[in-house]
């Protein structure tokens, strides 16, 4: 604490777009698919979310934004530029950092629930929205969040439209979830921690595979 003014409930998020998404768009989604396809059959599911099945349940098996792939080394280009500028913005000058990332294809009305990537290490979340129709997400901000007996309630919500090629970049511990998908549509996006450590545990490093890299 400081003499002075002190924004003790300051929050920030920084939101953008990728301007050049659309030439990379279906490339980044056969992607996905081909993840999908692949590791959904190859590993162990861990209920996330609400999540039971699925490619958000194999999260901790792999970096997906460490593919080769030229779209994703484009997307990742994007990313960590718009990481960087947000870590300027709040004053963060450690170059020492890590990251995971992973996808998420919600398949017919399937649901995030609320949930926030806070722990021991990490520091930094987002979202980029790759295929998205008439779907949003909703940050919790943390004022006196819980009312004691009622679950689920928040003092704070933001409600954000999901546009594809956007990008929505948030402290770690903030609260989230998605609205439903819509029948017989798909969902995609690619979410990342930014850690200040590199954990070393069945969830960041399972079976020997690499999932965590220097930011």
């Amino acid at each position: 604490m400081v003499n002075g003014f002190n924004s003790f409930w300051a929050t920030p998020f920084r939101i953008t777009q990728w301007k050049d998404f659309g030439d990379y768009s279906e490339k980044i989604i056969s992607v996905v698919k081909e993840y999908d396809d692949t590791i959904t059959s190859q590993t162990e599911s861990v209920n996330i979310a609400g999540l039971e099945k699925g490619l958000t349940t194999k999260w901790y098996t792999y970096n997906f934004l460490q593919s080769n792939h030229p779209s994703i080394q484009k997307l990742r280009e994007f990313i960590f530029s718009e990481v960087n500028t947000y870590l300027e913005e709040i004053g963060h000058n450690d170059p020492n950092l890590y990251y995971q990332s992973w996808a998420n294809l919600l398949k017919n009305q399937e649901i995030l629930n609320i949930h926030s990537h806070a722990g021991s290490y990490s520091y930094v979340s987002g979202v980029f929205f790759v295929k998205t129709v008439e779907s949003s997400t909703k940050y919790f901000i943390p004022l006196d969040r819980r009312i004691p007996g009622v679950e689920d309630f928040f003092e704070t919500e933001i409600e954000i439209k999901n546009i594809e090629g956007g990008l929505v970049i948030f402290p770690s511990f903030i609260e989230h979830c998605s609205t439903p998908t819509l029948e017989n549509l798909e969902r995609i996006t690619i979410a990342f921690d930014i850690l200040k450590e590199a954990p070393i545990d069945r969830f960041h490093n399972s079976f020997g595979q690499r999932v965590i890299d220097r930011f």
